[in-house]
């Protein structure tokens, strides 16, 4: 059994939802945005979700650099930082044990997929 403690969102225009797990001994903070991507086949094969997951990470309307992502990478004490591409979702995961750092990475992702350049 696990000491968590669970509650979900729901964003009422959109539906957008969010999951907030919180667990009193792990200091990790974590976050993904993830979509759902296409269940159509012939627009899988093509490759454009991963090809767009890739875009998503070339700037965004606050961070407006060649690679945010980069940057990132470099200079964040992240302990996750990624974006991956599934069969029928796109995510984008980071995580991090300093809550400044954490605020940071979540901010610049969600910046990434909310509002691309």
């Amino acid at each position: 059994e696990y000491d968590l403690s669970v509650r979900r969102y729901e964003h009422v225009s959109t539906g957008a939802s969010l999951l907030s797990v919180v667990t009193p001994d792990d200091d990790h903070k974590a976050f993904i945005a993830a979509f759902r991507t296409a269940p159509d086949e012939r627009v899988r094969s093509t490759g454009v979700a991963h090809i767009l997951e890739h875009s998503v990470l070339c700037g965004s309307k606050d961070y407006p650099l060649r690679e945010p992502f980069v940057e990132l990478l470099k200079g964040s004490v992240h302990t996750f930082l990624n974006a991956m591409t599934y069969p029928d979702r796109t995510a984008y995961p980071v995580s991090s044990q300093s809550d400044a750092d954490f605020k940071n990475l979540r901010d610049v992702y969600l910046d990434a997929v909310m509002r691309p350049l």
